[in-house]
């Protein structure tokens, strides 16, 4: 029986590795679409406003890009060591958490959902780690 088990969990892994990818993939999809018209935007201010030796707001477009793809981490779905540390990683584990526990409280989600909104947030990298998903009575 312990075959099984392991033969289970390798499908489970496999699943959620699944998953995960095509999170990743939506969003990796949704910041492409999204800077398209914003960096020609930003580019067209430059322009206009004179900061084509400088371009200001293209640059920031640039570096917020960057600093998304840096989060998603599309690639990393199957690095074991590396997951850990992807913020866009500990959403998904916080978000299992709550869904394999039906018993969890709406405080709780609402907390998970204050968390996840700061970390995606542009600038958020420095804020502390998602809140811990203890059983009711232990809190």
């Amino acid at each position: 029986m312990t075959t099984g088990r392991v033969h289970q969990g390798s499908r489970l892994r496999l699943l959620r590795d699944v998953i995960v990818f095509q999170v990743k993939l939506a969003f990796e999809a949704l910041l492409d679409l999204t800077l398209i018209p914003v960096s020609l935007v930003a580019a067209g201010l430059d322009l206009l406003l004179g900061n084509w030796r400088r371009p200001r707001w293209f640059h920031a477009v640039l570096r917020f890009g960057e600093r998304c793809e840096r989060r998603i981490d599309l690639w990393g779905v199957g690095n074991q060591g590396e997951l850990a540390d992807l913020e866009i990683d500990a959403v998904m584990r916080s978000i299992e958490t709550l869904v394999r526990r039906p018993g969890t409280t709406p405080q709780k989600v609402r907390e998970l959902r204050r968390w996840a909104a700061m970390k995606l947030a542009p600038g958020g990298e420095d804020e502390p780690r998602p809140p811990e998903h203890r059983d009711d009575a232990a809190s």
